[in-house]
């Protein structure tokens, strides 16, 4: 859906201390193992080789608000980052002053997510399976005396998809019933007084980037670079939709409707940069091109309802769980990006450093074999998703051996640009030893988004904010 179209573009990188204490506004100033992601010009500002790793220790903090109904969760998780320069000097006469070659792996984004959304709603999950069933034949969601659960409803998403395999759910459950009069299917469900709703989903997942790296200077002021970065993709997701307290009157008292998702994506992307130095300034320039994702999802559900019959008030559980893996096969194009830097650097003591980032989500694009799946989604994105302006600040202050770093960090919201998704506020420390480093690095970050509890029927939207603390530590050894 449309909110799948800004996490596997959106990016808040996960890289070593020094960059993450700085905000990642490293475009203008290179010399950093995870400033190749921003600009591969930076491997080559580098005056000698060296690699480095670290370990990123991801804890959040979600609340989430529903109908005037807060909830919070917590979890936290592990990120690495690892990355390695070599770096190779001219000592001729020619314009090349030195070259570079490098590999750098940190993760772009975590998907990391764990919310409970509570709250007395007027609208059931009935309308989504209602909305699944129009134009769905009666006798194809049947199951007959030589057919079951599990093969009707493989059968129904090989030949029809996903929207009839959702009707099939409602109606083998009881919660549907069908109207041949009119040719519809119905809800037996009653809420004209509301309903009490529990939407539980568990996200585990990053996205993570390798980029192959070479770089060069000339004339020791410009420097050049290109990046051939491939990305691995991968979130599991499970979201339990609980209901119940119903009208007293209604067939229907509880619905519990669950499903496990898992997406994996390959993707591919080009990059080219420059850094130039004048003086004490550095300018920077990037350019990010779409990156080319090939996907598979795994998807997995079951629904079951519990009903009464009003003639022998007895209660039955009708449990609908086919056991199936549906697999779905599609690709998907992030928006190209471009990035305009520019840095101070004064008797590399103090650092003043600056990124501004453009990026149009609008240009998101999903396509598959079948070249019109995808098109009323692509509609969506075109009309809804705008062009964001993100920025990054970060400064340094070098005092003998040891280092003060401080950086903010804010990315607008894909839907309003005038609306902040990401406010971050940095600070670290590190300390240069002979042939190596060590440093410790924070970011406080606040994520907002709103959450849609289904794409179609109950299409409520809960406020998520994540209250984010990473904390990075990195060692470095300079050959």
């Amino acid at each position: 859906d449309i909110n799948d179209a800004i996490n596997y573009s959106f990016e808040n990188q996960i890289g070593n201390s020094r960059f993450t204490s700085m905000s990642g506004a490293f475009g203008a100033l290179g010399g950093n193992l995870s400033a190749i992601s921003i600009n591969p010009a930076s491997s080559s500002v580098f005056e000698i080789s060296r690699f480095g790793g670290s370990i990123a220790l991801e804890s959040n903090k979600l609340k989430s608000n529903f109908l005037e109904n807060e909830n919070s969760e917590k979890e936290s998780t592990l990120h690495y980052q690892g990355g390695i320069v070599y770096v190779f000097k001219d000592y001729s006469d020619g314009k090349l002053d030195k070259f570079s070659f490098g590999i750098n792996y940190q993760t772009q984004n975590s998907f990391n997510d764990r919310h409970l959304i509570t709250g007395q709603s007027d609208k059931s999950v009935d309308e989504f399976f209602i909305n699944n069933s129009a134009g769905v034949n009666l006798s194809d969601i049947s199951v007959n005396n030589n057919e079951s659960i599990s093969s009707v409803y493989r059968w129904l998403g090989n030949n029809y998809g996903y929207y009839a395999q959702q009707a099939f759910l409602g109606y083998q459950s009881y919660l549907l019933d069908y109207n041949e009069s009119t040719n519809k299917f119905y809800s037996l469900a009653r809420y004209a007084n509301g309903l009490n709703l529990e939407n539980n989903q568990y996200k585990k997942g990053s996205k993570n980037k390798a980029s192959l790296n070479i770089s060069g200077s000339f004339n020791k002021r410009l420097y050049v670079g290109f990046n051939l970065n491939i990305y691995d993709l991968n979130i599991n997701k499970e979201n339990i939709h609980v209901e119940n307290n119903f009208d007293t009157n209604s067939a229907i008292k509880l619905i519990d409707f669950r499903n496990y998702l898992t997406s994996s994506g390959i993707g591919v992307s080009l990059q080219a940069g420059l850094i130039y130095k004048l003086n004490n300034f550095r300018l920077g320039l990037s350019y990010d091109s779409p990156t080319w994702f090939n996907f598979e999802d795994q998807l997995e559900q079951s629904l079951e309802v519990h009903s009464l019959d009003s003639v022998t008030n007895e209660l039955y559980v009708d449990i609908v769980d086919p056991r199936i893996i549906n697999i779905y096969e599609y690709n998907f194009k992030t928006p190209s990006k471009l990035t305009l830097s520019v840095a101070s650097v004064i008797k590399n003591m103090l650092i003043f450093s600056f990124d501004l980032e453009s990026k149009n989500y609008s240009k998101s694009k999903f396509s598959s074999e079948n070249s019109s799946a995808y098109d009323n989604l692509n509609l969506a994105i075109s009309k809804n998703l705008n062009k964001v302006l993100n920025l990054r600040f970060g400064t340094e202050l070098r005092i003998n051996q040891l280092s003060f770093r401080a950086g903010i960090k804010r990315s607008n919201n894909p839907y309003d640009s005038s609306l902040i998704k990401l406010e971050s506020n940095t600070f670290g420390i590190g300390y240069q030893f002979d042939n190596s480093s060590i440093d410790i690095g924070f970011s406080s970050n606040k994520i907002k988004n709103d959450y849609q509890l289904f794409d179609t029927g109950l299409t409520k939207l809960a406020k998520i904010s994540k209250n984010q603390i990473l904390s990075v530590i990195s060692y470095n050894v300079i050959f």
